[in-house]
């Protein structure tokens, strides 16, 4: 069986679970890891027992792919080095830092014919798969995403480091453009924003209305969609999924009726379901589930929240 020789750029905590769902794939031929600290080159080595070095470039002429899990601020170098050794590419959530970035990189990947896969790996968790198959045309969309301070991520606010999953989730579900966005959100451990509410108006009248932090005692990763015929929640976390449908009328109620409907939701690990996808969009020649395109989407969506974003000062609300 045809294998793609592949490595992890960035071997923390996230480049780490990329190392263990590759090793277990028997697609991936796992050629190393890289990253510019010795110490988790050493962990990766001991661990994987696969050659770690410090820079991408190391590597040329052994790679047919390439997952960037670095720091977002180093998205595009990487992913340009990669490109230029003529590798695929699966580059971690957010695509790149701002969206002319993004819209670069994938010109760069499509002008080279490589594969460009976006990390947006809760698209690929069970539970959502399953319930956005059921959830459609939706109204409304309440999404919860909220987490104890982990001190990852540092290097972004907290729209780009969670609330951009479920804004790549809202994308996937209406295609169409902004009518208004209103924010606000607040700093509390880091100098940037960790908890942030948004609430997104399409063209269509769909509005979607979106919680995250990073902040918080409890964890919680729920969505909520408001569809033309149903009720969909999911437990992203638990990957659980209920839903509720209107029946067809019935002549002898003056009420619609409502049923409770079952979703299958199949057992899977996200990542290594969306790593699996990505081999095998190279070894199938076809178009990744989240693409370029995709992940620009998510990314504008979040500058379009961030741009809105209002950030009370202490001493400004009203008085009695």
């Amino acid at each position: 069986m045809k294998r793609v020789r592949i490595a992890v750029v960035g071997a923390g905590r996230l480049g780490t679970y990329h190392l263990q769902k590759l090793s277990a794939d028997p697609k991936a031929e796992l050629v190393g890891a890289v990253d510019i600290d010795a110490g988790k080159r050493e962990q990766a080595a001991a661990t994987f027992k696969i050659r770690t070095v410090r820079e991408l470039g190391e590597l040329t002429g052994l790679l047919d792919a390439v997952i960037i899990a670095t720091p977002t601020m180093h998205h595009i170098r990487v992913a340009e080095e990669a490109l230029a050794m003529g590798c695929h590419l699966l580059v971690e959530k957010p695509l790149a830092p701002r969206s002319a970035e993004a819209r670069a990189l994938i010109a760069l990947a499509a002008a080279r014919h490589r594969v460009l896969q976006v990390g947006h790996s809760e698209r690929f968790n069970p539970a959502v798969a399953a319930a956005l198959k059921v959830a459609d045309r939706p109204r409304y969309i309440v999404t919860e995403r909220l987490g104890p301070f982990s001190g990852r991520s540092t290097d972004v606010d907290v729209i780009l480091d969670l609330m951009i999953h479920d804004l790549d989730i809202v994308a996937s579900l209406i295609p169409c453009g902004l009518s208004e966005v209103r924010a606000v959100g607040v700093p509390i451990i880091t100098t940037a924003i960790d908890m942030a509410s948004a609430r997104l108006q399409f063209e269509d009248g769909a509005v979607a209305q979106l919680s995250a932090g990073r902040a918080s005692l409890e964890p919680s990763r729920k969505i909520r969609l408001f569809t033309v015929e149903r009720y969909v929640s999911i437990d992203c976390a638990k990957r659980e999924v209920k839903s509720v449908r209107r029946l067809p009328p019935d002549p002898s109620s003056p009420w619609p009726q409502i049923a409770g409907e079952p979703v299958e939701v199949p057992a899977g690990d996200p990542l290594a379901l969306q790593d699996h996808d990505f081999l095998e969009c190279i070894l199938e020649g076809r178009k990744p589930r989240v693409d370029g395109a995709a992940g620009l989407r998510a990314l504008e969506l979040a500058e379009a929240v961030e741009k809105a974003l209002v950030v009370p000062l202490p001493g400004t609300g009203p008085r009695a």
